[in-house]
């Protein structure tokens, strides 16, 4: 049941990369223009969920020099706050952290694919569920052959997708009249912007910076993690920051405000805007990179919060059995992968993304909170949890149902936990 110390510093920071861009970065920009109106907030709040990634890194950081082991914020929580709040945080991981955006991913990438595939059709939902389903098994597969081998072919993709995103966004600025859209866009007060949208954009952006924690997961895996681990976190949070400013500076370039507001698919908008037809199909393509680097990712990170629960006792004991020659841990990966297929059977899980938000603040606060229990380590965590508490209340009382929905589902967890603590006694 133990893992290998076999990942270096550039697998881990592309796994934090690969973890964090995923479709988000091309469909909440109009949301959050519809929220916060023309104000310096539309590059303010990429700027501040940046930071407080980045903060959250620097905590996770110490954490990870602290308990470097499998599981994430699992791994954090429990010295501090026991099994219980730990198990609760590994099974948020496993339905709103990991398993469901998988399958979401996954539905996305053939929903992209569909034009391009004889056969399937955004109208027959048995085709893209069947692709969906396929494109997840071939990701799995990928990472299956082996730690080193897996985390390979996961560098090579998400390092075509960050120079993809890279380029598109660049190109969008090269051939945008910035001063025609951009200026007029962010010209509005910090002032003007009401609380509660404001908290409300922060939570979607977040959601979008999701993922910066990834190396945390595999704290048992990454050599020399007293360096690594930091580095890795840092490193792949930072190059991610600088990308979505890159692209959200590119977005309000090119097109009027009202153009972008409330718009979900902001990216196909502004390229056809800018590149016409071709743009459409351009993002249609550049989009899927980002989706199977995600995939990818989390496919690597999520089994290792399971994984780690199973070494504990709290899940089922199989899910720890790591593979004698492989080096991972085969069984949770496929368990991963069997628990997303059935949500892709389902149908369309996009709902709970909208809620997956506020469960995620959650508990990447309550884990930096942990810091006070284990480390003389203050101010940092004091910031962390100050701004993500204020966004949480506001964004809470503005958003109930949404809140409602992500609490329900970790209190799903809570009889889980009872029957598996009583099989460990």
């Amino acid at each position: 049941m133990a893992l290998h110390r076999e990942i270096g510093l550039a697998s881990a920071t592309f796994l934090v990369i690969g973890n964090i861009i995923g479709i988000g970065i091309f469909t909440t920009s109009g949301l959050i223009a519809d929220q916060i109106d023309a104000s310096g907030w539309l590059i303010g709040v990429w700027l501040l969920g940046g930071a407080l990634a980045l903060i959250g890194a620097l905590c996770y950081s110490k954490l990870g020099i602290l308990f470097p082991r499998a599981g994430g914020e699992y791994a954090f929580l429990r010295p501090s706050y026991g099994p219980f709040t730990a198990f609760l945080s590994g099974w948020a991981s496993l339905f709103i952290g990991f398993t469901a955006p998988i399958a979401a991913s996954a539905l996305g990438l053939a929903y992209y694919l569909s034009p391009y595939l004889p056969g399937i059709s955004e109208q027959n939902s048995l085709s893209i569920r069947l692709t969906a389903t396929t494109a997840l098994l071939t990701v799995s597969l990928l990472i299956s052959v082996g730690l080193k081998a897996g985390n390979r072919i996961h560098s090579l993709i998400t390092l075509l997708n960050a120079l993809l995103v890279l380029v598109f966004g660049l190109l969008i600025l090269q051939s945008s009249p910035a001063q025609e859209n951009l200026l007029p866009a962010i010209s509005g007060g910090l002032l003007d912007t009401g609380l509660p949208s404001l908290a409300s954009a922060i939570i979607l952006v977040m959601f979008t910076y999701s993922g910066w924690n990834a190396a945390a997961y595999i704290a048992e895996e990454i050599k020399s993690p007293t360096r690594n681990i930091p580095g890795a976190l840092l490193l792949g949070t930072g190059c991610v920051v600088l990308l979505y400013t890159v692209i959200n500076l590119a977005y309000l370039s090119a097109v009027p405000l009202s153009a972008l507001k409330g718009q979900v698919a902001i990216a196909e908008v502004v390229s056809t805007a800018v590149f016409g037809e071709f743009g459409r199909n351009l993002v249609n393509i550049l989009i899927l990179f980002p989706i199977m680097s995600s995939l990818t990712a989390m496919s690597i990170a999520g089994p290792r919060g399971y994984f780690a629960m199973s070494r504990d006792g709290l899940f089922p004991r199989w899910l720890s059995v790591v593979h004698a020659t492989k080096k991972i841990p085969l069984r949770a990966i496929w368990f991963q992968t069997a628990v997303a297929i059935l949500f892709i059977a389902v149908g369309d899980l996009y709902q709970i993304l909208l809620y997956s938000g506020f469960v995620l603040i959650f508990f990447s606060t309550l884990t930096v909170s942990a810091l006070f229990k284990v480390s003389k380590t203050r101010l940092l965590p004091a910031v962390f949890i100050v701004v993500n508490t204020l966004v949480l209340v506001t964004a809470t009382l503005s958003n109930p149902w949404e809140a409602l929905a992500g609490a329900l589902t970790v209190a799903a967890g809570i009889p889980v936990y009872f029957y598996y603590r009583k099989r460990a006694e």
